[in-house]
């Protein structure tokens, strides 16, 4: 019985084997625990590198899609992957050109609704004398021969006005939308500034203005461009030289042939035009005096259409003035 007891107890304090599986579960749950840890940091790191910056470019991008002003997901001093990182400046470059797209459609949304409220100005004031001395020749006035024909001559006056505004309309709606197809060719400059003198000397003569050409020899001056539109621009700058200079003034056209282009100028004596005009003359609808623009029969759409003419020639234009002594506006064509 002893003995038994004694082969009992040297079984359950014989360590060796017993040891051995309790130093290997110890290894096996100190490693389960570094690789928890390990897994919970990387799971952090991927966290805090990956997951949040891009949670925040995907807030950015959608804020800056509701219209918000963008603001940079992350910050410089974060340390985050190269991925990453080119995804924010991705979606950055995007958001900028989104911002952009966004002002430039406001822009044009303004400039249309602007439009479009002086297009039915201009259009109604015609139209509305027309309908008023229409209606005074019906209720009575035809019969009195005197104030017919002067009726009908303000009428026709009226509707002339409002068919030169539709053509201006037209010719700039053109420009802007790109219909206007330009042909470029050499032609002789002097040749259509000639066109234009003979063109309206009626209209000068009227006005009891003169029309002088200082201009080179026309062999010299071969310019290339589209020969209509730059007709078109120097027949609108001599009228308006015209229709805005004073009684018994003076219009000239003159020309600088130059080694790589001709320098052509249009200068009156007119009234001229104040400093703080000058920059916004070539705007749609814009008029420095806004009652004698419409008595000379302007439309307003003068200058924006040379100012497109001239752009599509890569032109350098600009214009001068000085109060009662008259202005000049230049361009240039290329050789």
């Amino acid at each position: 019985m002893t003995g038994m007891m004694t082969i009992v107890t040297m079984r359950m304090f014989d360590t060796d084997k017993p040891s051995g599986m309790f130093v290997i579960s110890v290894e096996i749950v100190m490693i389960l625990c570094i690789s928890m840890l390990l897994g919970f940091w990387a799971a952090w790191l991927f966290r805090k590198k990956v997951t949040v910056p891009l949670k925040n470019i995907a807030s950015v991008a959608g804020a800056v899609h509701g219209g918000a002003a963008f603001v940079s997901p992350l910050q410089e001093n974060v340390s985050v992957p190269n991925e990453v990182r080119r995804a924010a400046e991705a979606v950055a470059i995007l958001a900028d050109k989104a911002l952009k797209d966004v002002a430039e459609t406001k822009r044009l949304e303004r400039v249309r609704s602007e439009f479009l409220g002086n297009v039915s100005h201009e259009l109604r004031t015609p139209i509305f004398s027309i309908q008023g001395y229409l209606e005074t020749l019906l209720d009575g006035a035809l019969d009195d021969p005197n104030v017919a024909r002067q009726f009908t001559q303000r009428a026709y006056s009226n509707a002339e006005r409002l068919n030169i505004l539709l053509g201006d309309l037209i010719n700039i709606s053109k420009i802007e939308s790109g219909e206007m197809r330009l042909s470029f060719r050499y032609f002789y400059i002097n040749e259509i500034i000639k066109d234009t003198v003979q063109a309206l000397e009626f209209e000068a003569e009227q006005r009891q203005v003169k029309i002088y050409c200082d201009i080179e020899s026309s062999a010299m001056a071969t310019v290339f461009g589209d020969k209509e539109r730059v007709l078109q621009v120097i027949t609108n700058l001599v009228q308006n030289a015209i229709k805005y200079n004073i009684d018994g003034g003076e219009v000239n056209i003159s020309t600088i042939v130059r080694e790589k282009e001709v320098l052509i100028k249009v200068s009156d004596t007119g009234i001229g035009i104040p400093q703080e005009h000058l920059p916004r003359i070539f705007e749609r609808f814009y008029r420095v005096d806004k009652d004698r623009s419409r008595a000379v029969g302007g439309t307003g759409l003068g200058l924006a259409i040379v100012k497109h003419i001239l752009e599509a020639h890569q032109s350098q234009f600009s214009a001068e003035s000085d109060i009662g002594k008259g202005t000049t506006i230049s361009f240039t064509l290329k050789r």
